[in-house]
C-alpha cells in the first residue's frame, strides 16, 4: 500500500481525525513489521479547547502543536505514553490523539490509547519526529468502505460543544461505542470556527 502524502496532515484535526480512521499505522522494530488500522482518534485544538495540551499553559505540548504538520507529539499520562499527530498550518496549535488501533499481523490490546502505545512501543524517543521522515513509524493509506460514528471526547473534565473523537461503527476494537461512560462534560460555551 502507499504511504500518506505530505499533504495529508496539513487539514483541520476534525477532518484528519475523521480521514485517519482505516488507515493503517505501520511501526517497524528490527526486522519486525507491526501493522493495524486506525479504528478511533480524537481532534483537539489551540487555547480556546479546553481539553487541549495547548490551553493548559504547558510550553513544550503547545511549542509541539503549533509545528508544521506530521510531527509527532507524545506525552505520559497516568503512567502511559499517548501518541498525537500534529495537524493544519504551522503556527496554530492543533493535533489528533489516535484512541484505538486493530492489530493486522499481531496480537495485542490496543482498544486505549495507552495500551496502543505499548503494544507498538512508542514512546517519549518519537516526541517530535517528523511522520513523513520517520522509518520506524508510517502510515498507509487505505480505501476500506464504513460508517464514522461521532461522539464527544472521553476522559476530559471540560469539553467543547462539538463531537470530536471519531469512531468506526461496530468495530470490536474501538475503546468505548457510543457515548462516553462518565459525567456529562461540561461544556465550554464559546463559538469556534473550527
Amino acid at each position: 500500500m502507499e504511504k500518506l502524502k505530505e499533504d495529508f496532515f496539513e487539514k483541520n484535526a476534525k477532518e484528519v481525525a475523521r480521514k485517519i480512521l482505516g488507515k493503517i499505522v505501520v511501526r517497524k522494530i528490527g526486522e519486525r513489521e507491526l501493522r493495524a488500522k486506525v479504528v478511533e482518534a480524537e481532534a483537539y485544538f489551540g487555547e480556546d479547547d479546553p481539553a487541549s495540551k495547548a490551553s493548559k499553559g504547558n510550553g513544550d505540548l503547545k511549542k509541539t502543536m503549533s509545528m508544521r504538520a506530521g510531527i509527532i507529539l507524545v506525552y505520559g499520562i497516568h503512567n502511559n505514553w499517548l501518541v498525537n499527530f500534529v495537524t493544519g498550518k504551522k503556527g496554530k496549535p492543533e493535533a489528533i490523539l489516535i484512541r484505538a488501533l486493530e492489530p493486522l499481523n499481531f496480537e495485542a490490546r490496543c482498544n486505549g490509547p495507552g495500551l496502543l502505545t505499548k503494544a507498538l512501543e512508542i514512546g517519549k524517543d518519537f516526541h517530535k519526529k517528523n511522520i513523513y521522515e520517520s522509518g520506524e513509524l508510517f502510515f498507509e493509506d487505505s480505501d476500506e468502505n464504513f460508517e464514522i460514528m461521532e461522539d464527544f471526547r472521553i476522559g476530559v473534565s471540560k469539553d467543547l460543544p462539538e463531537k470530536l473523537r471519531f469512531y468506526i461503527k461496530g468495530n470490536k476494537h474501538v475503546s468505548r461505542q457510543g457515548t462516553p461512560l462518565c459525567k456529562t462534560p461540561k461544556i465550554k460555551n464559546e463559538n469556534r470556527n473550527l
